[in-house]
């Protein structure tokens, strides 16, 4: 009964988000945010806490009435994350070049088309780029954290990229991953959250965290080169990309390869995210290390 009641929620969101014209869209999605900005005192308090540090950090402005702007700004974004999820889809292929600007194509085309790592942080959407990626006839492997329940995870992996993005389960996309990318394909990684605490130790903004070595090291298992990729969003339903090569000096020590790579990753993950920290939704979790000993509930 709730998985049936769940289809059917979704079914209806999607058809909302789907016939809305675009601004009426819009404007409801930051109706949502601001909404959700004033209920959920618990998120709240944490993402207002994580806009105080990126503020702090990247010469924005620090008092009380700037910070909770900023984390209020970041309410509505996440909301326009999600609404930009339902509509994308139905994106018109003619539109995607309007929608979707990748500063320097014709010089990351033939790089990404020999097979690269790409590491994205959770900032702005990236779901538009992935329908880029697939109009420009390059495959991509994208693994996933599995949600629950799992009517949820099918209905977002269906809408990522139209469905012709390799969704895979994190849990098992070792071997997916490795083969698309011997392949000369492409395999996309949001890893600007470690989900098992265990990762590379690295500073970002000031303090301690760690990032997965996934990225480091499946570009050094398979030879491939490791790229960062950040997708803001500049207008409704208007996206801009830049991506940039990530390296490091090789020791020949797998260990200390992945450590300095991922160090690097992250360097340049702080510099994407200070474009526009609004837009960075990862502040909606715990990020660093001493806020992981309790999640929020709400």
């Amino acid at each position: 009964m709730r998985g049936t009641a769940l289809r059917l929620g979704l079914q209806v969101a999607d058809a909302v988000a789907r016939s809305l014209p675009r601004g009426a869209a819009y404007a409801l999605a930051d109706l949502g945010g601001r909404t959700w900005y004033r209920l959920a005192a618990v998120r709240r308090a944490l993402v207002t806490e994580n806009m105080a540090r990126l503020a702090a950090t990247t010469g924005r402005p620090t008092s009380d009435r700037a910070v909770r702007r900023m984390a209020e700004r970041a309410f509505m974004n996440h909301a326009r994350y999600w609404l930009e999820m339902l509509r994308s889809p139905y994106y018109r292929a003619e539109d995607i070049p309007q929608i979707v600007h990748v500063d320097d194509w014709q010089r990351w085309e033939p790089v990404l088309r020999g097979g690269a790592v790409i590491a994205l942080p959770h900032l702005g959407n990236f779901e538009p780029y992935g329908h880029f990626i697939v109009q420009h006839g390059l495959h991509a492997v994208a693994p996933v954290e599995e949600t629950d329940p799992p009517e949820l995870f099918d209905f977002l992996r269906a809408r990522r990229a139209s469905g012709k993005v390799d969704v895979v389960p994190l849990s098992r996309a070792t071997r997916p991953m490795l083969t698309a990318l011997r392949g000369g394909g492409l395999v996309a990684l949001i890893a600007d959250r470690d989900l098992t605490t265990e990762g590379v130790p690295v500073t970002m903004f000031g303090h301690p965290t760690t990032l997965p070595a996934g990225p480091a090291t499946l570009a050094l298992r398979t030879d491939r080169p490791l790229m960062m990729a950040r997708v803001l969003r500049t207008a409704p339903e208007r996206f801009s990309v830049r991506a940039e090569l990530v390296d490091a000096p090789r020791t020949g020590r797998i260990d200390q390869d992945v450590a300095a790579l991922t160090t690097a990753l992250a360097a340049s993950f702080e510099a994407a995210i200070g474009e526009a920290p609004e837009q960075w939704w990862a502040s909606f979790q715990p990020f660093w290390t001493d806020q992981r000993a309790a999640e929020p509930d709400a």
